[in-house]
């Protein structure tokens, strides 16, 4: 029992210190990152755009991340990848709130921003995955707490985006210069002493080391023997990741075009993030006695029902309204997927090549969906002057995700079922 409560808080400090990262990386790019790192003598949106797609990049290098971490889980061990992944993280992270800006050096700033962004998101392709197959690993199959802890594992993706937003509303409340300057470098400093309790978790437990003959040609390899799982594993991921990324950014670009303020914004998110952690374990409940493709779906159809209505509270501009559309539609429709995604995933693929095969999965998702969706966003708002587009888009992303959910795939006894 003391393994499996250290492996729970090994799980949840990592993801609490991914997503912190990240959730401090989305709210400062249209915050701090495209007013202080980039030229201010190009429109106002395509610097957002800028902004936007450098932030992009991070997702661009997690599957190679998820390939290098995954294939140094499966061979040494999955707690040795983790040590790095974390360590990784947390330094690019607390580097950034170190940067000197456009005004000092010039486009320097953005590279070495650029740089940053491209370790911190590769180190995460590896986190995820190898964090969810350690507590996975040190429960029970059979336990009944299994869907609960694994739910709760995913509630350290919330509760890191919460500290991440709720400290940028927090520093956004100093005087504008004050923020600009130094205020915001504080949040990203903040990463290290989650950085060294993590390590330290993750170095306190001990667990079968992994010794195989592959190579990482051969571990990539047999990823081929398992395409539906792969891409099945893609197309789930598409409206999980693509959702919460398109209302955490975009969301908060679209709040500002709508003249709502940084701080209402922030607070919204930070709200809706708080209900989405809480609701997380409440959903894994549910799935130990509703099938995880019903609770799954049920997200799916959430964030397609929501999205008209989260664009219209946002739109009306007052506090209340913004703080109410943020909120339902996370712990709606984020809260249920993410809950269960870890079980699905895993069941996708086989033991030998599970590390290798849920990172890769997971990741290319995050690509096709949570690095392109606030872009893809940005340019059908600029282009058309309306959310009818992104709308549409989110119905795609639903579509696919349905499809990737229930399509028929002949498996093995031991993995067949995503239920």
């Amino acid at each position: 029992m003391h393994k499996t409560k250290v492996a729970l808080a090994s799980a949840m400090i990592g993801n609490i210190v991914e997503w912190y990262d990240f959730s401090l990386y989305a709210s400062a790019t249209p915050l701090v990152f495209s007013r202080m790192f980039f030229s201010q003598k190009h429109d106002p949106f395509f610097i957002q755009v800028e902004a936007i797609a450098l932030f992009g990049t991070g997702f661009l290098v997690r599957p190679g991340g998820g390939m290098l971490f995954g294939y140094i889980g499966d061979r040494y061990g999955h707690l040795v990848s983790l040590r790095w992944t974390l360590f990784l993280i947390g330094v690019a992270t607390a580097l950034i709130g170190i940067l000197p800006t456009y005004a000092q050096i010039g486009v320097s700033a953005p590279l070495l921003l650029l740089l940053l962004r491209l370790i911190q998101g590769g180190a995460a392709g590896g986190e995820w995955a190898g964090s969810v197959l350690v507590l996975g690993g040190a429960i029970q199959t059979n336990s009944k707490s299994r869907h609960l802890m694994l739910a709760l594992s995913q509630s350290g993706v919330a509760l890191g985006m919460v500290l991440g937003t709720g400290a940028m509303w927090l520093l956004r409340q100093l005087p504008e210069e004050e923020f600009l300057s130094w205020g915001w470098r504080i949040a990203f400093l903040a990463t290290l002493p989650f950085v060294v309790l993590g390590i330290f978790l993750r170095s306190s437990l001990t667990a079968a080391p992994v010794r195989t003959h592959a190579s990482p040609v051969s571990s990539f390899r047999a990823l081929f023997c398992e395409p539906v799982a792969i891409l099945r594993g893609i197309g789930v991921r598409l409206s999980e990741n693509g959702g919460i990324y398109l209302i955490s950014v975009f969301g908060l670009a679209y709040g500002r075009s709508c003249h709502v303020s940084d701080s209402i914004l922030l607070a919204a998110v930070t709200c809706g993030l708080a209900v989405d952690g809480l609701m997380m374990p409440i959903f894994g409940w549910l799935s130990s006695r509703w099938d995880h493709s019903r609770i799954y779906l049920f997200g799916i159809v959430a964030l397609a029902v929501l999205i008209v209505p989260f664009f219209s509270l946002v739109a009306a501009g007052q506090p209340t309204s913004v703080i109410l559309a943020f909120a339902f539609i996370m712990m709606l429709a984020h809260a249920p997927m993410i809950a269960v995604e870890p079980h699905l995933l895993e069941k996708l693929f086989p033991a030998h090549c599970r590390y290798s095969g849920i990172a890769v999965s997971h990741e290319f998702g995050s690509i096709i969906a949570g690095g392109v969706s606030p872009l893809l966003a940005a340019f059908l708002y600029h282009e058309t002057g309306s959310v009818n587009g992104v709308i549409v888009y989110v119905f795609l992303l639903a579509i696919c995700s349905a499809a990737a959910l229930y399509w028929p795939a002949k498996r093995s006894k031991d993995h067949s079922s995503l239920s």
